[in-house]
């Protein structure tokens, strides 16, 4: 894709950074935007925090990638390195992710953009000249802390086609058998992101079997609820997986449990796989999914009313068909690559026109 021939006698020199070593969906988004970028040549760069899990990841591709410490007060490399890399870069655009790197960013005459996927601490942002949210949610935010529609805008997340060219898990490998219900749930293992819910709700589904990809501080109480509830049979802790495409492609369902979900890339996920979706209600599934038609909503906090929308769709394979089919189209023409990245194209073209803003938010 070469989409940015600009007319302009300056064409696009775009930085990225990112000073996050964790894993998680922020991350994985980021490092897809990058590679988006890089297959654009409009990339002249990408700035990780160094030896982490984005770092790794990144060292993968064939991006041109540069690692800083993103430290403290006693870090002296990162404020001397990073105005050196955007200088040599010749940089006129500068996209942050998280809060971290968007803090060090230093002023220049590059635009700083930044792009939150949360509901961060706005005073942290506040040296920028613009931000994206990835939904009318954030832009709400943005709003509350008193930024101007002029310098807000809405870009939302996509998952790329290319990264579900994979061959699915084998069922076998992983003690579910062939002809058993199958519901898979991918993230990091933390209250917020309902696994508990999710065993819950196991429980009232006889036969099923439940795929939770993912690790973190809550698998402790989750693996002890699952003995206590004499589901360790049917349930399969896999771990956090670098790559998630394998297992969702062997579920029959998906579900988002989040109690708090900002966007939720998991329900794209699970539509780019053709997969019935089932997620609790909460921001982000709200503005994905039309409830009976792209997918089921089930209220927060209710697991029973979960395991009724398990029911309803293992139980009726038409519907799941449907759901499934209607979740694949929205995945591919509004959220697909090509559409989100001609949003960024037609973004950063005005904002390089418009240029860096000269009276900021007060922090």
């Amino acid at each position: 894709m070469q989409f940015w021939q600009r007319s302009e006698s300056e064409p696009l020199r775009l930085v990225q950074a990112i000073g996050s070593r964790h894993k998680g969906g922020a991350q994985r988004f980021t490092m897809r935007l990058a590679k988006a970028m890089e297959d654009e040549g409009v990339q002249h760069g990408f700035i990780v925090k160094r030896s982490g899990w984005t770092e790794e990841q990144m060292r993968k591709t064939r991006v041109k990638l540069h690692s800083l410490p993103f430290g403290g007060a006693l870090d002296l490399m990162t404020p001397v390195k990073y105005p050196r890399i955007l200088k040599e870069a010749r940089a006129n655009l500068v996209l942050t992710h998280l809060e971290r790197a968007t803090k060090r960013t230093p002023r220049g005459p590059w635009v700083h953009v930044a792009r939150l996927g949360g509901y961060y601490a706005l005073e942290d942002y506040a040296r920028c000249d613009y931000l994206i949210g990835n939904t009318p949610g954030c832009l709400d935010y943005f709003r509350s802390g008193g930024w101007s529609d002029d310098r807000i805008f809405y870009i939302p997340n996509f998952v790329p086609e290319l990264e579900l060219g994979v061959k699915k898990a084998r069922r076998s490998d992983y003690g579910t058998p062939e002809d058993a219900p199958l519901i898979v749930w991918t993230g990091r293992m933390e209250h917020e992101k309902g696994p508990d819910f999710v065993i819950r709700a196991l429980a009232d589904v006889p036969g099923a079997y439940l795929w939770m990809v993912g690790t973190g501080r809550f698998e402790a109480e989750v693996r002890t609820l699952a003995t206590e509830l004499r589901l360790n049979d049917r349930i399969r802790f896999l771990g956090w997986q670098d790559n998630v495409h394998p297992f969702l492609a062997a579920a029959d369902v998906f579900v988002c449990a989040s109690r708090f979900e900002v966007f939720g890339n998991v329900v794209l996920e699970g539509w780019s796989h053709r997969l019935p979706v089932v997620a609790v209600r909460s921001p982000g599934p709200e503005h994905l999914i039309r409830h009976g038609e792209t997918g089921l909503l089930v209220p927060n906090e209710d697991p029973v009313a979960l395991a009724a929308a398990f029911r309803s769709v293992l139980g009726d394979s038409d519907f799941a068909a449907r759901l499934a089919a209607a979740g694949k189209n929205e995945a591919m023409t509004t959220y697909a690559e090509a559409t989100i990245m001609a949003q960024y194209r037609a973004l950063f073209d005005e904002l390089l026109a418009r240029g860096r803003v000269g009276k900021r938010v007060a922090a």
